[in-house]
């Protein structure tokens, strides 16, 4: 862009008053100014411009300009009064001199965002930078409006929604060292501050921090620990629910030379206690004659919305309107022609064409009229997500307006500020989401969560299913009541007598932990023992096949005792996008050391149409 700068301070006698007026504005702007803001501010014209560049008073020159994500302009605001387990946790992370990892385990609404402000805030006046992750690009607005509000100019965000300009500039922005704040996602742990005085993981425990999609695969907790040694800073990893790795490591260190503490913020700001939690049979409700997708402790709780001006979350497992479509006369299910699974109904508008679609793939395909098997009429469509829940609040409450926060609404650039904003605003008496909702969002005016059907998050095949279904349903029910108003969270549930469903109940992330940590270790899966997941895929079933046969009979031969060998078998879901899916998963002991052997003869074993891929601690074994 061009940009004015003066050159010569001295006024002729013959000058103009309205050239001189534009010098001395160009003067009070420092004595440099773009081009565009001075023909606006001044309202004058690029003509005039030039003419007093001729006369020699001024210079219009090249300037880079960095394209900067920003947010809304919001007051500052001044540090809050801490209450003691917030200033006893913020006294150790100040005294912490070079490397450290921290867990900071609050509650939900214990107030660790402002443990965060208030650590950074002595190391930007020292000439420092501090670097924030979060889980998800929905996260970014919020949080980055209230460190703005803190920091002004200072704060930054780095993440994949913003353009290649905006990532580029960014980028380009933190090399020169001065001190910043940059929130954004995994990938921002490679963000280049060279001042680096403090890293944070916010939500540390959510899988999104680790890179699956493309190679190599990363866990940016992994990387943030490395950094931290690299740059000598503190580590601190925030959670409500931390991860079982996290709170073994840091609770018993695997070396007394690393510098570990568990800071605890067991209450809610204000001394507001966590809603509680009601726990609703569906086979109760069942018996009683109710059908519908809301219980009767729901139905009554959303009612009540309107009559006491507060507003609700609803939280939904799936995006779209039905899991699956089946035939009601021969059973048939829709299926993806490209993948082993069924398509998802995705309801549009009424009268719309009905369209299914795979959410692996993204094949879409419109719902035949007839069953391709028997040819009947009859179609039923089972589950529930997000478009299903919206669909029955608008007849079962019409007086209720809704907002719907899944993937499918969000795509857009903005999208996740706009529609949290809308919701702030009172837009909206609910919130209708996914797993998105679940993670750090503050919103002071909702009174009620309730979770459609817990039982989805249960029953996987995965041995995280239970930790993921634990912390998905506490930090969703951490959305209620972090205003003045007490919450109330109604999770309906099959499966009522689940420890995990028990432990969610009470808030008890240490019953949690005491029952789950033994099933662990006995079978020693993580935090006891160590994964690799190896996969391999191609569009020939019987080659993909017969590849991690060989390489499996390989691993036999030359991998030791300490390491069993579970495979090769064919992926939970063995073709996705056309592609044959199997894998061999190599699970070592606590004890033994992980030496990755000699890839380079693993890939030799697998011709050119075959992929192979590894992954390293995975946090999915499908």
């Amino acid at each position: 862009m061009k940009k004015v700068a003066i050159l010569n301070s001295y006024f002729a006698k013959d000058i103009s008053k309205r050239h001189q007026e534009i010098l001395h504005f160009i003067k009070s702007k420092g004595g440099q100014i773009l081009v565009s803001e001075l023909v606006q501010k001044a309202k004058t014209t690029t003509k005039t411009i030039q003419k007093l560049e001729e006369n020699g008073y001024i210079i219009i020159e090249d300037q880079e300009v960095l394209r900067l994500e920003q947010g809304i302009d919001d007051i500052r605001d001044q540090s809050k009064q801490l209450s003691q387990d917030q200033e006893q946790a913020l006294e150790v992370i100040n005294k912490l001199q070079g490397y450290g990892e921290i867990l900071l385990h609050g509650v939900t609404g214990s107030g660790k965002t402002e443990v965060y402000l208030q650590a950074i805030s002595p190391l930007l006046e020292q000439g420092k930078s501090a670097l924030i992750l979060v889980p998800e690009i929905g996260l970014t607005p919020q949080l980055t409006d209230r460190f703005r509000a803190r920091f002004g100019d200072k704060v930054f965000v780095y993440h994949s929604n913003l353009s290649k300009g905006e990532r580029y500039d960014t980028w380009r922005q933190m090399l020169p060292g001065e001190p910043q704040v940059i929130i954004g996602t995994r990938s921002a742990i490679f963000a280049p501050l060279p001042n680096l005085g403090l890293i944070i993981l916010d939500e540390e425990h959510d899988s999104s921090f680790k890179q699956t999609q493309l190679s190599p695969n990363y866990h940016a907790r992994t990387v943030a620990k490395w950094r931290g040694e690299l740059e000598n800073c503190p580590v601190i990893l925030g959670s409500a629910t931390p991860s079982l790795e996290t709170w073994l490591s840091v609770n018993y260190p695997p070396s007394s030379s690393v510098n570990s503490y568990y800071l605890s913020l067991p209450e809610r700001i204000g001394y507001r206690p966590l809603p509680p939690v009601k726990i609703v049979d569906m086979r109760d409700e069942l018996k009683q004659g109710n059908r519908s997708i809301f219980s009767r402790p729901l139905q009554e709780a959303l009612r009540n919305l309107k009559e006491k001006n507060q507003q609700a979350i609803l939280f939904v497992n799936r995006r779209g309107h039905s899991t699956f479509v089946s035939c009601r006369i021969c059973g048939y299910v829709m299926e993806c022609p490209d993948c082993d699974v069924s398509l998802s109904y995705h309801y549009t508008h009424e009268g719309a064409t009905q369209l299914l679609r795979c959410h692996y793939c993204n094949y879409t395909q419109i719902q035949p009229p007839k069953c391709p098997e028997c040819n009947s009429p009859y179609f039923k469509f089972f589950g529930s997500g997000t478009q299903k829940v919206t669909q029955a609040l608008e007849k079962e409450f019409p007086e209720l307006t809704y907002i719907r926060f899944d993937s499918d609404t969000t795509r857009n650039k903005g999208s996740h500020r706009r529609l949290l904003e809308q919701f702030s605003r009172g837009e909206a008496d609910i919130l209708v989401g996914t797993q998105m909702l679940t993670k750090g969002l503050d919103l002071a005016q909702v009174t009620l969560v309730g979770v459609v059907s817990a039982d989805g998050l249960l029953y996987l095949s995965d041995y995280r299913a239970a930790e993921r279904a634990f912390q998905t349903l506490t930090q969703v029910a951490g959305r209620a009541g972090r205003g003045d108003e007490p919450g109330e969270v109604i999770i309906q549930t099959y499966s009522p007598e689940n420890s995990v469903i028990q432990a969610v109940k009470k808030h008890d992330y240490h019953r949690f932990i005491d029952e789950e940590l033994p099933r662990r270790e006995e079978l020693n899966f993580p935090p006891h023992g160590r994964l690799i997941l190896v996969q391999l895929s191609g569009l020939d079933a019987i080659e993909v096949e017969k590849t991690a046969e060989k390489l499996g009979e390989r691993f036999h031969e030359t991998i030791g005792l300490d390491c069993e060998i579970l495979g090769p078998a064919p992926a939970s879901i063995m073709r996705v996008a056309k592609r044959y899916r199997w894998q061999i998963l190599l699970k070592f002991l606590p004890e033994a050391r992980v030496i990755i052997p000699d890839m380079k003869n693993w890939y030799k074993l697998c011709p050119n149409s075959v992929s192979l891929k590894i992954d390293i601690d995975p946090l999915h074994i499908n």
